[in-house]
């Protein structure tokens, strides 16, 4: 009974990390706005690791985005805090980074 659980967690928990095409650890560097519709809330951490697999070096949100005034909320309040943050991003169809999960630490 006890390998039978052990390998639904691991099915469970290896289908989560795999929906994640990067995660990146650090502190904020540059923080851009723009329109809400077009990558309006960008973020690039110190040293311009890639984000998401690919060679963007920053992740986006939008303002139609599930939670976005708490996710800018709490990236802008790390940044000048200079804490270390944790984003995890999946790719857009046209290869930019969308931010869908924040971890502050």
């Amino acid at each position: 009974m006890g390998k039978i659980a052990a390998m639904l967690l691991m099915v469970l928990f290896s289908g989560a990390t795999a929906a994640w095409d990067g995660q990146v650890y650090g502190n904020i560097q540059s923080i851009d706005v723009t329109g809400g519709g077009n990558y309006g809330f960008r973020v690039t951490f110190e040293g311009a690791p890639t984000i998401c697999g690919n060679a963007n070096t920053w992740g986006f949100l939008n303002d139609t985005d599930s939670n976005y005034q708490t996710y800018v909320s709490v990236l802008l309040a790390a940044k000048a805090a200079k804490m270390n943050v944790t984003i995890f991003t999946v790719r857009d169809v046209n290869g930019y980074c969308h931010v869908g999960h924040v971890s502050i630490n």
